[in-house]
């Protein structure tokens, strides 16, 4: 094989790696949250949601979305430990896209912004972190402050 083959070769490997590896993240199902309650200006979201069941096996989500009626975009829940939530307002701080919330991370699809579980840019344009919510919990409970 000449090099030239060789090196056309590796980087067509390379790029349709990193493209199934997209595509299989792009693939994990977002699970909208329907039944939320609002007390006193907040959404109560039982912790159960972020369990589903295929199968006769119980998996847990690392994300729900929900979406109030008073908001132009979604929220994320993201589950960051056994009782640590953090709620994120899904518009990108850089021109107000609506972010595609994945497992590891929050993708802008205009500009390619990109934030971590905790609301943090780890890759620009955007250079502000995300809108977060006040969340609590409790034995079975997420709270967050709209």
């Amino acid at each position: 094989m000449e090099r030239r083959d060789f090196i056309k070769s590796a980087c067509l490997t390379c790029a349709g790696s990193i493209g199934a590896a997209w595509l299989l993240q792009a693939c994990t199902p977002q699970k909208y949250i329907t039944n939320v309650t609002v007390k006193e200006s907040k959404l109560v979201i039982k912790k159960s949601e972020f369990a589903v069941v295929k199968k006769d096996k119980t998996i847990q989500q690392k994300f729900i979305l929900v979406k109030p009626e008073n908001t132009q975009f979604p929220i994320a829940i993201y589950k960051l430990n056994e009782n640590e939530y953090k709620a994120l307002y899904l518009q990108c701080t850089h021109q107000g896209c609506e972010l595609s919330p994945h497992e590891t991370m929050m993708v802008c699809p205009c500009h390619g912004a990109e934030f971590n579980p905790k609301g943090e840019v780890t890759t620009g344009p955007a250079e502000t972190n995300l809108k977060s919510f006040l969340t609590t919990t409790d034995n079975e409970n997420i709270y967050i402050q709209l």
